[in-house]
């Protein structure tokens, strides 16, 4: 595998690179894999339980609007670990050049 930017033939995959960089490289930063969402599912099934238990004990608007907050901030949640993994996955399959570093896919 070459370069595509210099034909340098000296290119390693990314995540090898970055695992193999000292603690104290200004590298390790910039190269380093993405950062994992801060997700916590916990929060929005707890709001679609309550939501839920409000709607059984008879406040039927309140715990609709608990149960639909709950569900959105669940699909939100779904929608930031979907993300990383890609972006995980993109990452994964870089490979930079050390002639230039370079990154590429």
């Amino acid at each position: 595998m070459t370069c595509p930017k210099c034909r340098s033939s000296n290119v390693q995959r990314l995540r090898g690179y970055w695992e193999d960089l000292p603690a104290e490289s200004p590298n390790r930063r910039r190269f380093a894999p993405p950062d994992e969402p801060g997700v916590q599912p916990v929060v929005a099934l707890l709001a679609v339980i309550v939501g839920i238990a409000a709607t059984v004990s008879g406040e039927v608007l309140a715990g609709l609007g608990i149960t639909v907050a709950g569900l959105v901030w669940a699909a939100v949640l779904q929608r930031q670990v979907t993300a990383y993994r890609l972006s995980l996955a993109e990452y994964d399959a870089s490979v930079i050049c050390l002639a230039e570093y370079y990154v590429f896919a």
